[in-house]
């Protein structure tokens, strides 16, 4: 009987434990609102705007997300019809070039409508505020995690943090 008891109490403990760590995990999702989203958080943050700049801030942010969301379904669609080519030995170079010039067009829209954002944040901005953005953007172009950086992830790690493959 004491066997048992001792295993009922660590049976306990350790579902009493998991209920815990999921409330904290799941639990933490949902107190994420608007306020805290991110980059746009951390931007209006640094750049401390008085309430009518977030509310102007927050109606770009608003639109430029969605002009980015409907972009980067563009993308994946087109991506999409180029890789199910694979398999059709009848596409030509011309076809594949096309939907890549596609991509790249699209991908433009993307740069162009990603600047015309910062560019509209820093008209909402006063003096201060416009170097402190431009310190921000420049501090986020040139780091180190970003997308340009050369050589392999730290740690030699790849994507999710998973080692490479055997024999690389």
């Amino acid at each position: 009987m004491k066997k048992n008891l001792l295993l009922y109490i660590l049976l306990g403990f350790l579902i009493l434990m998991n209920g815990f760590f999921l409330f904290k995990h799941f639990g933490s999702i949902g107190e994420r609102g608007p306020k805290n989203q991110g980059p746009s958080n951390f931007i209006a943050t640094e750049l401390q705007f008085d309430e009518n700049q977030m509310q102007q801030f927050e109606q770009l942010n608003i639109a430029h997300r969605k002009e980015i969301r409907t972009i980067l379904d563009d993308v994946k669609l087109s991506k999409d019809a180029m890789f199910s080519l694979i398999p059709d030995n009848t596409v030509n170079d011309f076809t594949i070039d096309s939907i890549i010039t596609v991509i790249a067009n699209k991908e433009k829209k993307r740069e162009l409508a990603t600047f015309n954002f910062f560019r509209s944040v820093n008209e909402l901005c006063n003096e201060e505020q416009a170097a402190r953005l431009a310190l921000i953007l420049k501090d986020a172009l040139h780091h180190p995690g970003s997308e340009n950086r050369e050589g392999p992830p730290p740690g030699g790690r790849g994507p999710e943090n998973r080692p490479p493959p055997p024999g690389h």
